[in-house]
């Protein structure tokens, strides 16, 4: 079992693993950044391996509406979620999660949402989140579904 940390990081930290697990058929850094990356309200967790301070899950969420009427409440879009393949199932990709939760409930809560992969769906509903609308098909990258939960105000 690893040992690691899960904590707020400079999105930059987010970049490498991100572009190897989520874009690996894309070229050059640009490709696979977000056009909100760099913005003030943007926040990105890792996980950190504690023997060598190694970034193997990594997350961002930022204010963004969901797709669907959100009642009034504030949308917060979970992006860019990854962990390194030889980590997987071991829980850091749900503590990572969790982080991105917690935040979410400390500035106020609302709809915390994701366009999320459909392998990844299990992971998605074990912290909570549930299916919306129907799976499609993103280009290059695979099935995707939008899962979503509510978050109460911490």
């Amino acid at each position: 079992m690893v040992s690691y940390t899960v904590r707020q990081v400079p999105i930059e930290r987010t970049f490498a693993l991100r572009k190897a697990v989520l874009r690996p058929h894309l070229g050059s850094e640009q490709d696979y950044l977000i056009s909100d990356d760099f913005d003030p309200t943007t926040v990105a967790f890792a996980a950190l391996r504690e023997e060598d301070n190694s970034v193997i899950s990594v997350a961002r969420v930022a204010p963004e509406p969901p797709p669907f009427d959100a009642d009034g409440l504030r949308g917060w879009r979970l992006r860019s979620m990854a962990t390194d393949p030889s980590v997987r199932n071991q829980g850091v990709g749900g503590a990572v999660l969790q982080s991105a939760i917690e935040y979410t409930a400390s500035r106020g809560g609302g709809i915390f949402w994701c366009n999320a992969r459909v392998p990844a769906k299990g992971l998605y509903a074990r912290g909570g989140l549930e299916t919306w609308g129907e799976v499609w098909e993103e280009p290059d990258i695979g099935p995707h579904i939008v899962m979503w939960r509510r978050v109460e105000p911490a």
